[in-house]
């Protein structure tokens, strides 16, 4: 019996295995309509699959994915995935502070139309310098080596800059972290640079939370990721796992949160010339103790000094 493809409304775990099934059957080279013609399904139940909007029969997952050339692990990791309760509460388990390679996370990235974040401890990931970026996974007790170098990678794939057709992004940034030297002040220097540049890019927001704003209540890095095509979903950042929610509660409770931010957090133009003015005040401690920029460096040793 051909299965009928019916609306389905979408959900991160429906958005994530549809994901994975359509990198396994891009893998294996096979088109959709291929997919289509293999399993006698319609092509709609295929592209509606792969988009999270449709969910399968049962025992129909494990027939994709054998026909799309999966490997044990995959096959039995999909499966696993597939019987998974879908309740509006997704848990996947990540390294310390590293959220960045999940399947789900690099998803709602790169896809969602706009997203409202705020950290309470760091500058969000979304816009983190390299330099920074090392200096935070050490912090959080990584080693160098090729997870560490895989780990920076997946933090710099997405930029809000990349991605000018969407938005808006509006990024909430406690005044610690911003003031937070990480010990190197060449390093805030640049970080406070790029935001700066980031700042003036189209659609992307970023605000300074003062050091005296009342937001204690929240201790929990978190994203609001929004999608015309698909419901809202809350990504919760944890040090060793991340949340995903989509309770209609869930979500209620972090936009009222969103909505404090906002009031209390100096606005785009504020914080734009905050960030000038500390970008310039570094420069000048900087300076006295012989920092030059590379051109300077490149000069001196042109000219033999």
């Amino acid at each position: 019996m051909k299965p009928t493809s019916v609306e389905y409304v979408s959900s991160a775990k429906r958005r994530e295995l549809g994901a994975e099934l359509r990198r396994i059957r891009q893998r294996a080279g096979y088109l959709g309509s291929d997919m289509s013609r293999m399993l006698e399904w319609p092509a709609s139940a295929v592209s509606r699959l792969e988009n999270g909007r449709w969910k399968a029969p049962d025992g129909k997952i494990a027939l994709y994915v054998a026909r799309a050339k999966a490997t044990t692990a995959e096959f039995d990791r999909l499966l696993a995935l597939d019987r998974a309760p879908d309740d509006g509460y997704q848990v996947r388990p990540h390294p310390r502070e590293v959220p960045d390679g999940l399947l789900l996370v690099s998803l709602l990235d790169t896809e969602s139309m706009s997203c409202t974040t705020y950290d309470p401890r760091d500058i969000p990931r979304q816009l983190q310098t390299e330099a920074h970026i090392r200096l935070a996974l050490r912090r959080h007790g990584h080693q160098d080596g090729p997870e560490f170098d895989a780990a920076v990678q997946d933090r710099l794939r997405w930029q809000p800059h990349s991605s000018l057709q969407r938005g808006p992004f509006t990024f909430y940034i406690p005044e610690t972290a911003l003031l937070a030297h990480s010990g190197s002040l060449g390093v805030a220097r640049d970080q406070l640079a790029h935001l700066a540049v980031l700042a003036a890019a189209p659609r992307c927001s970023i605000h300074l939370v003062p050091a005296d704003a009342p937001m204690s209540g929240i201790s929990t890095a978190f994203t609001v990721y929004r999608h015309d095509e698909h419901p809202p979903i809350l990504h919760l950042q944890h040090p060793t796992f991340s949340a995903f929610l989509e309770q209609r509660h869930d979500l209620a409770y972090y936009e009222t949160q969103t909505t404090r931010l906002a009031e209390l957090s100096l606005s785009h133009w504020d914080t734009t010339e905050w960030l000038i003015r500390t970008l310039a005040d570094l420069e000048h401690r900087l300076e006295p103790d012989g920092a030059r920029t590379p051109g300077h460096r490149d000069t001196a040793a042109r000219s033999g000094t």
